[in-house]
């Protein structure tokens, strides 16, 4: 730079100038989009409260980027493959040319506190003492440890800036526009004295011209000269904001495509002074009235009793004294764009400008070198021009500090945050099980047209891709559709299971039999082979009961007459729910128990001879199903007819075996987890999971699922159209992930704050699910939304997005289109317009 730094010296988390010390603070992340209003409010007041703790204080509130490049993401993507298929290569440069024009940058957010007692030491010593040295600095401790435990309250969540964040700050501020380095500095130490500061500055040059649109700053990087433009602009008039806002006004810019940085140096003013000056404003009001009205007997214009009116509410307030809150702050705010000519840098200019229209006025000072400046710490405020004064409750609800972070660096893409801020979405799903050894369980809820088959179908496609195979459910048919894809047909399988081979759903078949090389000893497998044996003793009298008709449920022989015959079976994968009938028709004791047994026997007899029956009876001895070598089974169940959800039960017998088809189905599915290396990744989906409330049984396979996802690397996804269906399976407590799309009704929104961590009931959380997008005019190509909590900690309203992939998103589509329907008109051939213009003069 032309021009030397006034900053002197770096000491920890401190930065000394000739006149100044500053305590600098890193502001953690704060949540905003999925947040409701009452808990925002929270926020602010606190925030506002920590602000007033800081009076006759200078603040720097410095808010910068932390680009995180879409090679790195790709590189780490592609590592994170265990075994892509032919098609991974061209599916990742697509992702990543996609990815290039999206934000993957990390918002930073760094608070200056200004040290008051240093300010009084160096101005008694005048100019023998060009600033501190750390020994000095270090005998700061007490008003530094002060500070320290103000900005830790839980509305500001700032920590003492580490020297690698300070280091980092610097060059975002010296080099101001330029490409942010990948890399810093070998050096770690606590401190850097003024011979070291020329690190930051030699290889920067700021140039302007007077009066200048915009600077420009040259610089070096990867070893080429580069040259970027900054326009710098000032907040200027605002009107009264909204609290909590919609979007914090000083968020607003995360919205744009291209980074921005902020620069604010903040006053907390006195409150004495502050209700002094208002008293004289009154005062001097009361006398401009008077002029008006006793000395000319003229009205007085209106303005002045507005005037009174809010200089009077601030003056009761401060004197009230009962809250920080009345505070008054006195401040600077800058905003800089950078681009890579001058016309790019007004171009952003202008949009930022039209971003905060017409609530917040945004200008272009001339002096533009002296305001970029102010970016660096420890530089002096330029001028006082486009001085803003507000209450420290404005102040606050700038909050610099709310992002929309979720997801991770090296999962698929799923999409964008759609809240407060557009932010690359990332996730790996099997990170819960390999790192925090926790269950694998993720659920997915959605009303009609929530995007449910889209967001469970975008994760298997991507997954599919690096080699992971995937055991899919699907009721309805309509993910069968990826299995003809170009890139995965190869390896997928699907399979419709009502015109499978008789017995294909023998309950006793779909439990499968444990394997020795998945446990660490010999007890523990003849344990799990016990556990097997019971399960299946359990799901066959669970399956058998549930075809019989309600009043025969309900008897009381018939759970004895069950025990009984399931227990002359054995229950290996090799028997059949058919020995179960014909030891009925054996079974013996009392006339009454036998008599009811016959009529069981004859009534599941009968049942077997139907289309659904032969899936569940086969007809004689039957062999473990083999191992699958797709990576992609589809098990279809098209055209099953299920009761209503609401229903408590059904008197059609088709309706309850279609039930029992779909949950013995939903045990076939889970076979996939125990197949291959215990440790290799796997993946299930099971669609409509909601029948699994209808089974007493339903509790066992999901505590199944959530035990042994985590042993066998398994991601098991459960879709439903009502989260209620999935919290009577004990799901709450064992789901790691979640995707809850749009919801309408109460109950429903309700229940499903139970899958998001941090969500209570009434605290306004619930009409964030009825904001989600709903079904637009274009059908499926109206992106879906979700609140996502990845099973990290981070929830975020997002949008799921498959624009780079339309043959996916056309394979993903379940809304009918009529004009894709072959009439009877395009088969003969149509008419044409003159032929029914004929026709309507004929007539």
């Amino acid at each position: 730079m032309s021009r030397g730094l006034s900053l002197r010296r770096i000491s920890g988390h401190c930065t000394v100038s000739s006149d100044r010390v500053y305590a600098w603070y890193r502001l953690a992340p704060q949540a905003w989009s999925f947040r409701p209003d009452g808990v925002r409010e929270q926020l602010i007041r606190e925030s506002a409260d920590a602000h007033a703790q800081l009076a006759k204080r200078n603040l720097h509130v410095r808010v910068t980027t932390r680009p995180y490049p879409v090679s790195r993401w790709a590189r780490a993507h592609n590592a994170n493959a265990p075994a892509p298929l032919e098609g991974w290569r061209h599916h990742l440069m697509t992702d990543q040319l996609h990815l290039a024009r999206r934000s993957m940058a990390d918002k930073e957010v760094y608070f200056g506190v200004e040290i008051p007692a240093v300010r009084r030491v160096l101005h008694s010593l005048g100019a023998f003492v060009r600033s501190l040295s750390d020994h000095e600095v270090a005998s700061l401790d007490k008003p530094i440890r002060e500070t320290d435990e103000i900005m830790a309250l839980s509305g500001m969540a700032g920590s003492p800036a580490s020297p690698r964040e300070l280091e980092w700050l610097l060059h975002r501020s010296v080099s101001l526009g330029l490409p942010a380095p990948l890399t810093l500095g070998a050096v770690e130490d606590d401190k850097w004295d003024p011979e070291d500061l020329g690190e930051f500055t030699d290889q920067v040059h700021w140039s302007s011209v007077p009066f200048g649109r915009a600077i420009a700053v040259q610089g070096e990087a990867d070893g080429r000269e580069v040259t970027r433009y900054v326009c710098v602009m000032s907040v200027g008039r605002m009107t009264d904001l909204e609290i909590p806002p919609g979007v914090p006004w000083m968020q607003r810019t995360d919205q744009l495509p291209f980074p921005v940085e902020w620069s604010a140096r903040i006053q907390i003013e006195d409150p004495g002074k502050v209700g002094a000056a208002m008293r004289r404003n009154i005062q001097k009001i009361r006398a401009q009235k008077d002029h008006y009205e006793v000395e000319h007997q003229e009205p007085a214009p209106g303005a002045l009793d507005r005037q009174a009116s809010k200089a009077l509410v601030v003056e009761d307030e401060i004197s009230m004294g009962l809250s920080g809150l009345s505070t008054r702050t006195t401040g600077w705010y800058r905003i800089a764009v950078s681009g890579d000519t001058e016309e790019e840098a007004l171009e952003r200019a202008a949009s930022v400008r039209k971003l905060f229209a017409p609530q917040i006025t945004i200008t272009r000072p001339a002096d533009q070198y002296a305001l970029a400046r102010e970016f660096i710490p420890g530089e002096k405020l330029a001028n006082t021009a486009y001085r803003r004064r507000m209450p420290v409750t404005t102040l606050a609800a700038a909050v610099p500090a709310a992002t929309a972070k979720v997801g991770d660096r090296v999962g698929i893409h799923l999409g964008e945050t759609s809240g407060t801020s557009a932010r690359v979405v990332t996730w790996e799903p099997w990170l819960s099980t390999e790192r925090d050894e926790e269950s694998g369980l993720a659920v997915i809820c959605a009303g009609l047209g929530g995007g449910k088959s889209t967001a469970g179908g975008n994760i298997i496609y991507r997954t599919v891709l690096q080699g992971i195979p995937w055991t899919v459910l699907d009721p309805s048919g309509r993910l069968t559709s990826l299995c003809h894809l170009p890139e995965l047909a190869p390896v997928s399988k699907p399979v419709d299971l009502l015109d499978a081979e008789p017995g294909a759903l023998s309950p006793y078949r779909v439990i499968v039999e444990p394997r020795r090389e998945h446990f660490a000893s010999e007890s523990e497998w003849r344990l799990a082979q016990t556990t097997a044996e019971n399960t299946r003793r359990l799901l066959t009298s669970s399956v058998l009961r549930s075809i019989l008709p309600r009043q025969m449920q309900e008897h009381v022989l018939t759970e004895v007459a069950l025990m009984r015959a399931v227990g002359q079976v054995s229950a290996n994968h090799t028997s059949s729910a058919g020995e179960v009938v014909k030891a009925l028709h054996r079974l013996e004791g009392d006339d009454e128990l036998v008599r009811h047994a016959g009529y069981m026997h004859d009534f599941l007899s009968e049942a077997a001879r139907t289309s659904h029956g032969r899936l569940i009876f086969p007809p004689g001895y039957q062999s473990d199903h083999s191992t699958s070598e797709a990576l992609l089974t589809v098990y279809s169940l098209r055209g099953l007819s299920l009761p209503d959800e609401d229903a408590k039960g059904s008197e059609d017998l088709d309706e309850r075996l279609s039930m029992c088809v779909l949950y013995i189905a939903a045990w076939l599915a889970q076979r996939g987890m125990y197949f291959g290396d215990v440790h290799a990744r796997k993946g299930i989906f099971i669609d409509e999971a909601w029948a699994l409330s209808s089974f007493s049984t339903g509790r066992r396979f999901i505590e199944r699922a959530g035990r042994d996802s985590r042993k066998h690397n398994t991601r098991v996804i459960m879709a439903s159209q009502n989260p209620s269906d999935l919290l009577k399976l004990d799901l709450a407590n064992l789901v790691s992930a979640a995707f809850i799309g749009r919801l309408t009704g109460e109950d429903a929104q309700r229940d499903a704050l139970r899958f998001l961590p941090g969500a209570r009931p009434a605290q306004g959380y619930e009409g964030i699910f009825e904001s989600l997008s709903r079904p637009s005019t274009e059908g499926h190509r109206g992106a879906r939304e979700f609140v996502f909590s990845d099973g990290t900690g981070g929830v975020e309203r997002m949008r799921m997005d498959l624009s780079a992939h339309p043959r996916l998103l056309e394979a993903l589509n379940t809304t009918a289109d009529p004009t894709k329907a072959r009439n009877r008109l395009e088969a003969n051939g149509r008419l044409a317009d003159g032929d029914l213009d004929e026709g309507r003069e004929i007539a």
